[in-house]
């Protein structure tokens, strides 16, 4: 897990916009490898042995994240999740013939606890990075700033697909727990599975929260060209548009209002009134932000 990646955001943007399953991941770990046609070994345990020496290389070094068999090993995890992409369809010839990354589509590969650990990785992970920076902007370290945009592109990039992919298991776990009815007078209720109390609900605030502290550092100093930019950007204020598009959590206040600050700055700081905004929000969303008499939260950030 000691080489560096070239990563190139346009390419893997585009890859994981035609089908996030075709995301190429030749360095992934081989315990990982082992699994693509036999999706039944893909144990727990087989994840865990993988995934938590990454959490701990990362946790030391934010920029660990860039070694292509840390990079490509959580790809091929995530491959293996099911995610929303509302305004994607993939394209002719782009499907994974895959036992592991077909089986995905159907079923729950992935556990809930997986899909946390890696959230709470890539969050915690560009949040320390995003101190770094400002650290060495004060210090006008601008070579250092420099060699650290590609981490950044790299974290925003899996912070995009992560959240795609929690938002996606939390309705599908959501759609196919039981209803509990009420068990009859001296008979024991039965429980409802673990995966289907699971709510990722703080995860995501937290995530949005995070989201709205990188965009406040001078990005520009960064990301020279409008290009490069407002692609940064944009692995943000997409999945905002993901949640917005969720009629069940955008009822969350917390939820909402941590979308509109995320939007808000992407508007005010970096140019980002396009009308795109509109064409994604939901019909509850859309009547909301039009109300003439927005609270002072709202207002404030808008």
């Amino acid at each position: 897990m000691d080489s560096p990646i070239d990563f190139d955001i346009q390419d893997a943007l585009r890859q994981y916009k035609d089908e996030p399953s075709t995301v190429p991941t030749p360095e992934a770990d081989a315990a990982l490898v082992d699994c693509e046609h036999d999706p039944e070994s893909l144990t727990s345990a087989v994840i865990n042995n993988v995934l938590n020496p990454i959490v701990d290389a990362v946790a030391e070094n934010p920029e660990a994240i860039g070694r292509a068999g840390i990079l490509d090993s959580l790809q091929f995890i995530l491959k293996c999740a099911p995610v929303s992409l509302p305004i994607y369809s993939p394209s002719p010839g782009t499907i994974s013939d895959s036992n592991l990354f077909v089986q995905y589509r159907h079923s729950a590969v992935i556990p809930t606890t997986t899909l946390s650990k890696i959230l709470d990785l890539i969050v915690s992970g560009i949040s320390t990075e995003a101190e770094m920076i400002h650290n060495d902007l004060e210090a006008e370290e601008q070579e250092a700033v420099q060699s650290q945009k590609q981490t950044l592109e790299i974290f925003g990039f899996l912070l995009q697909w992560t959240i795609a992919a929690v938002d996606a298991k939390a309705s599908t776990e959501k759609a196919a727990a039981p209803t509990v009815r009420k068990a009859p007078k001296g008979a024991k209720a039965k429980t409802a599975p673990k995966d289907a109390n699971w709510d990722p609900t703080n995860q995501i605030q937290n995530a949005l929260e995070t989201m709205s502290k990188v965009m406040k550092v001078k990005l520009s100093k960064i990301f020279v060209t409008t290009s490069d930019k407002d692609t940064f950007i944009g692995l943000f204020t997409r999945p905002v548009y993901l949640l917005l598009e969720n009629e069940a959590r955008v009822k969350n206040m917390g939820i909402r209002m941590h979308c509109f600050k995320v939007l808000c700055i992407a508007i005010k700081h970096y140019g980002q009134a396009n009308g795109e905004f509109v064409v994604h929000v939901n019909t509850a969303s859309a009547d909301f932000l039009s109300r003439p008499n927005l609270d002072r939260p709202m207002s404030f950030l808008l």
